[in-house]
């Protein structure tokens, strides 16, 4: 299934609903009001044919719901597959433009569901009340619930829709162990809408707040699992009231160039949805901004496969100075390493702690890169970086060896591809760990970063090693890339069974006659089929 309104989102043309009433009206702080008068004229043309205008500004039904730009083009699409609506690209994106603005969410409501929109892959479940986990979590993410606001009336009425369009939900996932519809049609309207209401007062104070100009030069650093750190600086210049391109000159760790640009729109102020290149890759960006426009993070993602990415996080060239990273992390005692210390207005000496001798070879508008010796008797664990008179702690860590490897994700899920449908590879990194001893001989783990391993797969247990799911499942890269393979029944096996696998990951470092070992549990599973804006 195709979400069309999906792909506009990440070409920068997001999805949205309508006015939270006349008290609601767009503020002319959030669009401007010639764009707001159009806005609202479409919606009257192509929305109120079922949804009434009851009062000016105010629809039926969808005038009682706050959204995403991501949750408005799921429910456009449902108009448009369901009920027939049909519109243009254009009039989807006036309507969109403005319904995204004037019933969206505030940054502090969507920070608990930010990963599904950034589309973050084998994320650990939202951790939510009530019943929950088990009513909604079953068939979705929780982070879908957490980015709809609505009342508990709409609720039911969502609940409604639910047991009609999926008449056996009742039956599927395990639910006949608890008394589903009796809980769904009385306590868990009220729970949502106490979690999740309509009107807060976080939305009443930012649809108000004028949006800031993110034009400027920024100062980027990120990491790619895979791929791994990377950093330099972004360009961006705006084109009108709520749209940006930008150019971005960066660099892998290891000297690399990962150059590329990109065209974004911001919704409700905050919201950077864009489409481009990096490193000669399609990309989508779904990024935000602070509230004061100094900083923007999120995450880049590759067009098709939404699984590999990188995380982003910028601030601007101009203001206080600040150490932001270290690239390298970690340094192993007796070693003479390039580090790079990003961050901004970097003036003065650099010192790293005691038994480190730097050598600065360059200064540039992304911050410096240095000439590092570390001495074979420097203490291992954390160190504070200093550079002039600012300092940063915890982003440079020494150590002798290696005690531990943990594999990110723990716990993740490929699918087969086959026809039409790509595959779902997974992304595995192996971060490093070292045990230093502190006070009171309390033992501390300090995280080194992600490390060089060979890596390797393995049956999960005896059904796994029977079915030979290590022959037929896929293939694991040395870069810790799975690359599931193609769904179907294969002749090859037993059966003529599908390509599916449970398995295990398992990272290798050796250090001599010694191996540190770390292990994560991979499920290969069947192709997806539907693929929507939030998971």
């Amino acid at each position: 299934m195709h979400w069309r309104v999906s792909s506009l989102i990440s070409c920068g043309v997001a999805a949205a609903a309508v006015l939270l009433g006349t008290a609601n009206a767009a503020p002319a702080a959030m669009m401007p009001p010639a764009v707001a008068r159009a806005g609202l004229a479409a919606v009257q043309a192509h929305c109120s044919a079922c949804h009434q205008e009851t009062a000016p500004g105010h629809f039926a039904r969808i005038s009682e719901e706050r959204k995403t730009p991501e949750g408005w083009a799921m429910t456009i699409f449902r108009m448009e597959h369901v009920h027939g609506v049909t519109l243009t690209a254009k009039q989807l994106r006036i309507i969109i433009r403005y319904l995204s603005d004037v019933q969206g969410l505030a940054p502090s409501e969507i920070r608990a569901g930010r990963f599904a929109l950034e589309r973050r892959p084998n994320h650990a479940i939202l951790k939510l009340p009530y019943n929950l986990p088990v009513m909604c979590g079953r068939c979705h993410s929780l982070a879908r619930v957490a980015l709809t606001r609505q009342p508990a009336s709409e609720w039911l009425k969502l609940i409604n829709f639910h047991v009609g369009q999926f008449p056996f939900l009742e039956y599927q996932d395990g639910s006949r162990d608890i008394h589903w519809w009796k809980i769904a049609s009385t306590q868990l309207p009220v729970e949502l809408a106490k979690l999740f209401p309509l009107h807060s007062v976080a939305w009443r104070r930012w649809r108000n707040r004028p949006p800031a100009d993110l034009a400027g030069e920024w100062v980027v650093h990120g990491h790619a699992p895979g791929r791994g750190d990377y950093y330099g600086t972004a360009f961006i210049t705006r084109t009108s009231w709520d749209r940006y391109r930008a150019r971005y000159v960066l660099h892998y760790a290891n000297g690399a160039a990962f150059n590329g640009s990109s065209a974004a729109i911001v919704y409700t102020g905050f919201e950077w949805r864009g489409t481009g290149t990096l490193g000669g890759n399609s990309v989508h960006e779904v990024y935000f901004a602070s509230t004061n426009g100094a900083r923007i993070r999120g995450r880049w993602f590759l067009s098709g496969h939404s699984e590999l990415g990188g995380d982003w996080d910028a601030v601007r060239t101009t203001g206080a100075p600040k150490v932001m990273a270290v690239m390298p992390r970690a340094l192993k005692v007796g070693t003479i390493r390039r580090v790079i210390v990003i961050g901004r207005g970097l003036g003065g000496s650099v010192d790293l702690g005691p038994g480190i001798h730097s050598r600065i070879l360059a200064r540039r508008p992304y911050g410096l890169i240095l000439s590092v010796h570390v001495n074979a008797d420097a203490a291992p664990g954390y160190r504070t970086v200093r550079v002039g008179d600012v300092q940063g702690s915890d982003l440079l860590a020494v150590y002798r060896h290696v005690d531990r490897l943990q594999v990110e994700p723990a716990f993740a899920i490929a699918r087969l591809g086959g026809g039409t449908l790509a595959p779902v590879d997974a992304q595995f990194q192996a971060i490093g760990y070292t045990n230093v001893h502190g006070a009171h001989d309390k033992v501390i783990a300090v995280r080194l970063g992600a490390m060089p391993v060979t890596w390797s797969v393995e049956p999960f247990n005896a059904e796994a090693a029977k079915r030979e799911d290590v022959r037929f499942a896929g293939t694991l890269n040395q870069d810790g890339l799975f690359l599931p393979a193609e769904g179907g029944p294969d002749p090859k096996r037993q059966f003529s069974a599908d390509n599916t696998g449970d398995l295990y990951v398992v990272a290798t470092r050796r250090t001599g006659n010694a191996a540190v070992v770390g292990k994560a549990h991979l499920i290969v599973t069947v192709q997806r089929w539907i693929n929507p804006p939030i998971y």
